[in-house]
């Protein structure tokens, strides 16, 4: 009879007849520790710009790792023209839980009531300018309440024991969570099912893909958890901190520990360094005031678009408040300052931010770029790698023949 054991447990870094040292634990759990605590100290004192740009890349990160986890793969490639309502899901396939859009619609509604102002704020502006297409890529027979369940289901989980104590260590609250969640059939890893077809040379068994479970809605929980036994720190979500290696039923208590500790920690660092680039783009925006400064909102419009990424005229005008004439000022702003350009993609005109290096080419160049040649920095990447393929495999079948 064949073993049907999955093959990514079986040799499990961590797995073996006892639990892992006690010094390891302490290792990781420090580790993540100082990262949290030095993110949590910076943020106590981070400029409103900063704060702004910082939230923009934060809900930018968070969508895209969820619709990634959902079973949209490649989203960070197709993000931008989706959400621009200028492409549609590649990658849809019937195993995922809910439509793309339903699972965005969910996280933006989820981070606009956040307790941290700025990112509540900043989450209002981009679902505003939401202008994806809805209902596509839905699966056949599946509950249309798919991820405000899954929210709902992670709340429920991350409520304190009536017997809950306190803990020296500042993250216990996702240790608990993580214990939590390996109990729940919604969050914990389904097993592998196989499907046997009855075939020529004999039957053959094929693995079923499986359903992806919604891990995101336990990182949108998870910094507010932390901050529940926490006060001073910020209600974040942590993007990455929940991992499904870490929900596997036969890890020991300390395993389980150390991979959250380990997964908590980096996912703070990764917020450290957003928070750096944003400290970096606002002083780069500062360089350039003077010729801002006659219109207030044009370094507003940047960092969303900085932190966030390209938007059309029309998603502006809603994000902002503004008219179209508005728009148009705001653009032609960033454009002259050099913090922006137009480009083109299918025949719709989207505004990008131009970091600090894109500058210097351009100005180095010393010519005007066409609308068609700039945009396919912006969103093609994916089909020029596609099409890449397609070459390399068209030459392969040439050389066949």
């Amino acid at each position: 009879m064949p073993d049907f054991c999955d093959p990514s447990t079986r040799f499990h870094p961590l797995r073996s007849d006892e639990d892992a040292p006690i010094e390891d634990l302490m290792t990781a759990r420090v580790r993540a520790a100082l990262t949290w605590g030095q993110l949590q100290g910076r943020l106590a004192h981070v400029p409103a710009q900063v704060a702004h740009q910082f939230c923009a890349a934060l809900a930018r990160l968070l969508l895209v790792e969820a619709l990634t986890g959902s079973g949209f793969s490649g989203a960070n490639s197709w993000f931008s023209a989706w959400f621009s309502g200028l492409q549609p899901v590649p990658d849809a396939t019937a195993h995922v839980a809910a439509p793309p859009s339903l699972v965005a619609d969910t996280l933006l509604a989820e981070l606009s009531l956040s307790a941290w102002a700025p990112l509540a704020d900043t989450a209002i502006q981009i679902r505003a300018a939401a202008h994806f297409h809805r209902g596509e890529g839905a699966p056949q027979g599946e509950r249309g309440d798919a991820p405000a369940f899954a929210v709902a289901e992670a709340a429920r989980l991350a409520e304190p024991p009536a017997d809950d104590r306190a803990d020296d260590w500042p993250l216990a609250a996702l240790d608990r969570l993580h214990r939590a969640a390996a109990a729940s059939p919604h969050f914990a890893p389904t097993e592998r099912s196989y499907q046997l077809l009855p075939l020529p040379a004999g039957p053959v068994s094929f693995e079923q893909t499986r359903t992806a479970t919604p891990l995101w809605a336990l990182d949108l929980l998870a910094g507010a958890l932390i901050a529940r036994s926490e006060p001073a720190t910020r209600p974040l979500p942590l993007p990455g901190a929940v991992r499904a290696e870490a929900l596997r039923p036969e890890l020991w208590s300390r395993e389980r520990a150390i991979i959250t500790a380990e997964a908590a920690g980096e996912a703070a660092q990764r917020l450290s360094d957003q928070l750096d680039a944003a400290h970096a783009s606002v002083r780069e925006v500062h360089e350039a005031m003077t010729v801002l400064r006659s219109t207030s909102r044009a370094p507003l419009l940047y960092r969303l678009l900085a932190g966030f990424g390209p938007l059309r005229p029309l998603q502006i005008e809603k994000a902002l408040g503004v008219s179209k004439n508005g728009v148009r000022d705001l653009v032609a702003a960033l454009v002259k300052a050099g913090l922006a350009e137009r480009a083109a993609y299918e025949h719709h005109t989207i505004i990008r931010a131009l970091p600090r290096a894109r500058r210097a080419t351009l100005a180095a160049e010393g010519e005007s770029r066409s609308v068609e040649t700039s945009s396919g920095a912006t969103f093609a990447a994916f089909d020029a790698a596609m099409a890449d393929v397609e070459r390399v495999l068209a030459r392969m079948e040439t050389a066949r023949e």
